[in-house]
């Protein structure tokens, strides 16, 4: 049986190592990446941007890791097309690849905004490892930029930019404060007080409405909605992701917010199965329909739909989405689940530098933001996922006292 896997980050990674490991040598894998590099972790290329992490590294998995495994890797060349009846993947180079099953892991792709100048030299994103080396060669000589996005990816692009000497950094943000999605007031308060200490700026309530260019055509400003201008040298856009779901949808496979699939991680076309954050899931907690966006969620989804391809059926449960864990300088946070609930308990330590917030449904945690020391993290995050009763431990997880909890 000829397994085929499109895509070699987290999701597609994790396939490969588990139809090696359950399926044996019996089965021919084959491995097509439009990135002409060995598997890499995203999440640490703020780190080589800062000149913390070489590009040795931030590798996901040894270079030589596909030929141990006996898989034929075809990197470089992107899928562009698919034949779910004729049960062949079309290469960006022309070549045809017959499948038997075939997995889609083609991850998701930044989201750029339709306004003037995004395709100005000196504008960039910070999704691939090409992104960072683009950046890498801009940034000598420049001494200001700008970040377009207050979530997490803005924010870590922005110190590492600090961090790697950039003169002045300034972060723009649409809402009246930094990371929305993942925090409340007051955790989010904690690391502006911490990023604004290492030098970073940031506006609030405001949009870029164009990247503008100078006389050599690279670029030299920032324009915002409201008139002013944000002189710099390069600026990062940091608006979030969409899913690669093209290649499904163009073959006649159902699409909503990502690749549908049902419980098996299976698409609607037939033996074809998806992984990973080109998909759809519903979270655990909100029934709300999403697209999988979690690096956690792409290894989990790879080993399931890799099981499921060897007809081991495994069921994909409902995913908790919700979960965010990261570090800003000293500041470091955790946010599960609901940040909104039907009771709310919260403590700040001044002293300590460290803020709880617990939110409950009934007698169930359902979410929680841990911000400055976040020991204890995994606890706070099983009971979430568990669901089990934890209102009878409020004070001892409010104050950090998780030892008696299991």
């Amino acid at each position: 049986m000829h397994l085929l896997v499109i895509g070699s980050s987290a999701a597609g990674v994790a396939a490969v190592e588990t139809l090696r490991r359950l399926g044996g040598r019996d089965h021919r894998i084959t491995v097509v990446t439009a990135e002409p590099v060995p598997a890499y972790s995203r999440c640490l290329l703020p780190d080589l941007l800062a000149g913390r992490k070489t590009e040795a590294a931030i590798g996901l998995r040894p270079p030589d890791f596909y030929r141990r495994l006996g898989v034929e890797l075809l990197a470089g060349v992107a899928a562009v097309a698919l034949r779910p009846q004729e049960k062949r993947v079309v290469l960006a180079d022309g070549r045809e690849l017959a499948y038997d099953r075939l997995l889609v892991a083609t991850g998701a792709g930044p989201v750029l905004p339709e306004i003037p100048g995004v395709g100005v030299q000196g504008v960039f994103t910070l999704r691939t490892l090409d992104d960072a080396r683009r950046l890498l060669a801009a940034m000598p000589g420049v001494s200001r930029a700008v970040v377009a996005g207050g979530g997490l990816v803005g924010l870590k692009a922005a110190l590492a930019l600090k961090q790697a000497g950039l003169e002045k950094v300034t972060v723009v943000v649409t809402s009246p404060r930094l990371l929305t999605r993942q925090l409340d007031d007051r955790a989010a308060a904690m690391v502006e007080r911490e990023l604004a200490g290492r030098g970073i700026d940031f506006i609030y309530n405001a949009r870029v409405s164009a990247f503008l260019p100078g006389p050599a055509g690279n670029l030299a400003a920032v324009l915002l909605e409201d008139g002013r201008e944000l002189p710099c040298g390069l600026a990062v856009v940091a608006k979030g992701v969409r899913p690669n779901a093209a290649l499904v949808a163009e073959a006649g496979g159902r699409v909503g917010r990502g690749i549908l699939v049902d419980e098996y991680l299976c698409t609607s076309l037939p033996d074809v199965y998806a992984a990973g954050d080109c998909i759809q899931v519903t979270d655990r907690l909100t029934g709300e329909k999403v697209n999988s966006a979690l690096w956690t969620l792409a290894f989990e989804q790879g080993r399931l739909a890799a099981t499921n391809m060897l007809g081991l059926r495994r069921p994909y449960p409902a995913p908790l989405t919700r979960l965010n864990s990261a570090r800003f300088g000293a500041v470091d946070v955790v946010s599960v689940g609901r940040l909104e609930g039907e009771e709310v308990l919260a403590e700040y330590d001044a002293l300590q530098r460290t803020y709880r917030r617990l939110v409950f449904h009934g007698h169930r945690l359902a979410g929680f933001i841990l911000a400055g020391r976040v020991e204890g993290a995994g606890i706070y995050t099983a009971l979430v996922k568990s669901g089990r009763p934890a209102w009878g431990y409020r004070h001892q997880l409010l104050q950090g006292r998780v030892g008696s909890v299991f």
